[in-house]
């Protein structure tokens, strides 16, 4: 299941008439779908998708070919290894947080 289905099950669980495997329903119209996707629009980014962000920052923004002390294969063992480093992944992460506030408000504008 994917994090978005997740926080959408925990938001909207899923409903069954009582005592049945019915999943209820409910009638809306354009307006209310217009309204669900702006909601999700503006909705702050999920901590995923922050960590995904800083992630890729991270691998972009340094030389992991083997030229250095160290070498990563990987976004995620780049990552790990700047967990080992104080506050270099909360740097990281604070950019990210930058960058998706700064797309969010450019889009509803």
């Amino acid at each position: 299941m994917s994090i978005a289905d997740d926080e959408a099950e925990k938001a909207y669980p899923t409903r069954h008439w009582s005592g049945t495997h019915v999943k209820e329903q409910f009638c809306c119209d354009t307006d209310d779908l217009q309204e669900a996707y702006l909601r999700g629009r503006n909705a702050p980014p999920a901590d995923a998708e922050v960590e995904a962000v800083a992630k890729r920052l991270l691998w972009n923004s340094c030389k992991w070919d083997g030229d250095d002390d160290y070498a990563a294969w990987d976004e995620e063992d780049a990552w790990d290894y700047a967990g080992r480093f104080h506050r270099w992944q909360e740097d990281y992460i604070r950019q990210a947080k930058e960058l998706l506030t700064l797309t969010r408000k450019a889009a509803n504008e």
